[in-house]
């Protein structure tokens, strides 16, 4: 989108709408609690970027801990590896058939 809708601190009455706010602190908290799980429990964290499908939100996972993202469209992939999201996986790849 360009330009994007609103940027971070941008006032409310400001934003053009429809548009998707995201409490940072919150957010934060809850990548924080599911890094801490993962760490606590041995295991990897991969979240599947189809429940954000954001750039932003992806890094911010990662930094976190996440070792990538998961997305189900080579498309997807591309855009997040455009973003610099260095560890994609295409979990259910696109069949054309001729």
């Amino acid at each position: 989108m360009n330009p994007p809708p609103a940027e971070i601190g941008t006032p409310i009455a400001d934003i053009d709408t429809p548009a998707l706010i995201v409490d940072l602190d919150v957010l934060d908290r809850n990548i924080a609690k599911m890094a801490e799980f993962a760490r606590t429990s041995g295991v990897r964290v991969r979240p599947h970027a189809k429940t954000h499908k954001s750039v932003a939100i992806a890094l911010r996972q990662i930094a976190q801990g996440a070792v990538g993202q998961c997305v189900q469209k080579v498309g997807e992939a591309e855009a997040l590896v455009r973003g610099g999201v260095k560890d994609v996986l295409v979990s259910k790849p696109g069949c054309r058939r001729a």
